[in-house]
């Protein structure tokens, strides 16, 4: 069983103490009067008054009236169960009640609180005697005893007390100074952390908060003192912890530790940080938790340098594999994306297309107008056919004024109309997008070849379209070579009803 926490202890402990001062009080000074004595006065005198009544009537013998009186007096009196008037002799005059049942004659002519009996004279002779049978004001049980007035003012007093104290010492524990039980020297050393940390009660309140942390909320130390550490603006990182308890709270519940659970909190300038919250239970000699010391790891710098190193690798590897002329795929970057073109369509079963593309006269450029022209004929000419390709397409430099492309799932027909739909759209368009060159025309030679005509390897298929290429230059430039399972061919050589195609 959990023991009483301190307040629990120091309520009942001022409980107690205000009960004894209560009961000290009430001997010295009876503060609280005797209820059976003050009864018996009043039934005493109350017993004295109808004597004298009754003597009246006895001086006139009125037997009748008494009987009468007393029928009315025990009918009426809720607290009188039985009385008689006994005469001197002895002799019973009149009775009311089970009187004869129910006195218990006390020695001589003395009373007690529940017998009262008062001698009537008639002139200087004892006439007789009046009895009065009370209810009994000895307590009989619990509910006689709890109904006493003086037992019920001490369990008031100490029901309310206790609950005033300890809301009272409650609220006046939260508004002292807790860090004053912690050693200056504890302080000193918690300050010295460049890491936020905070000490906790069993409350979850803070108990002590290095400079770190009081410089991460904008606040100084006495501020935070007695403050719920989760009454901070806390943002969970992962929308799926955010029905998670905080992990402050999951040690204290469980007593265990709470490792790197990512935590945001915005700071004094309103910049949300992110935190590795770490949580260490402070455990006695039975294992009962008495505090709680969380730690606060600010990742907020060195996620910030992991992104940038990522975006930076990420750029890096982009203009690896980037031609810095053109910006399409490098060698390097083409093969890569050949080969696993190659492995994907040799598995499937499927087909494409490898064209070879080289710029006619290409040296005449740099010769006549410089390498500057050259350079940017070859920009001219990676932007058209960049722009004419399909986005499945692949493009890239394979060297010099040469350019690779791949056309997945075309085959031998289709490869060659794309080839002359590229052929076309440089012929039409370069010339006048470079006009440094004056009259002279910017065109290109295209050889083609595809999957499915044998190649055993990626640098076969380029070897093949490369002798397509060969062959169309050989025919007079300009125009579109094909490899077949003859051989090369071009010019004339290509289906009829592929030139027919771009007659429209």
């Amino acid at each position: 069983m959990k023991r009483s926490t301190p307040l629990l202890w120091i309520s009942f402990g001022l409980v107690s103490l205000t009960l004894s001062i209560l009961l000290v009080s009430d001997l010295a000074v009876d503060l609280i009067p005797n209820q059976s004595i003050e009864r018996f006065k009043y039934r005493q005198q109350y017993s004295e008054a109808l004597a004298v009544q009754y003597s009246l009537l006895a001086e006139h013998g009125d037997s009748r009236a008494i009987q009468e009186a007393f029928d009315l007096l025990v009918e009426r009196n809720e607290d009188l169960v039985s009385a008689a008037v006994i005469l001197a002799n002895g002799e019973m005059l009149a009775f009311a009640g089970q009187h004869q049942v129910l006195w218990n004659q006390p020695p001589g002519d003395s009373s007690t609180s529940d017998h009262i009996q008062v001698p009537i004279f008639n002139g200087a002779d004892r006439w007789g005697t009046v009895q009065l049978r009370f209810r009994s004001t000895n307590a009989q049980g619990w509910f006689d005893w709890l109904n006493d007035p003086w037992v019920r003012f001490l369990a008031l007093a100490a029901g309310s007390g206790f609950l005033g104290y300890f809301l009272y010492m409650k609220r006046t524990l939260h508004q002292l100074d807790p860090s004053s039980v912690v050693p200056l020297r504890v302080k000193a050393a918690f300050d010295v952390l460049t890491e936020s940390v905070v000490l906790l009660n069993t409350g979850e309140r803070i108990v002590l908060a290095n400079r770190a942390f009081c410089d991460v909320v904008g606040k100084p130390s006495n501020e935070l003192m007695g403050k719920r550490l989760d009454e901070f603006h806390w943002s969970f990182v992962h929308p799926a912890t955010r029905l998670t308890p905080f992990p402050w709270v999951t040690a204290r519940k469980e007593k265990c530790l709470e490792l790197d659970f990512p935590l945001m909190l915005p700071n004094s300038s309103g910049k949300l940080l992110k935190f590795h919250v770490n949580c260490t239970p402070i455990l006695n000699e039975q294992e009962d938790v008495q505090g709680l010391l969380v730690s606060f790891n600010d990742v907020t710098i060195l996620e910030e340098a992991i992104r940038s190193l990522e975006a930076s690798k990420a750029e890096m590897e982009s203009l690896a594999m980037r031609d810095p002329l053109t910006g399409i795929f490098n060698r390097r970057a083409l093969f890569e994306a050949f080969e696993d073109l190659y492995s994907a369509s040799s598995s499937e079963e499927t087909d494409f297309g490898c064209i070879m593309a080289d710029i006619d006269h290409f040296k005449s450029f740099n010769d006549r107008y410089g390498h500057a022209v050259g350079d940017q004929v070859i920009q001219v000419v990676a932007n058209i056919l960049s722009s004419t390709i399909r986005p499945t397409d692949i493009m890239g430099r394979y060297g010099g004024e040469e350019f690779c492309i791949l056309l997945p799932g075309q085959g031998p027909k289709g490869t060659a109309i794309a080839a002359e739909r590229l052929r076309l759209a440089i012929a039409a368009r370069a010339s006048q997008s470079v006009r440094t060159t004056g009259d002279t025309r910017i065109t290109m030679s295209f050889g083609v070849s595809c999957l499915s005509l044998g190649a055993s390897d990626p640098l076969e298929l380029v070897d093949q379209a490369d002798k397509g290429l060969y062959a169309a230059k050989q025919a007079g430039r300009n125009q579109v070579g094909q490899w077949t399972r003859e051989g090369p061919m071009a010019g004339l050589a290509i289906e009829l009803e592929l030139l027919e195609s771009f007659k429209v």
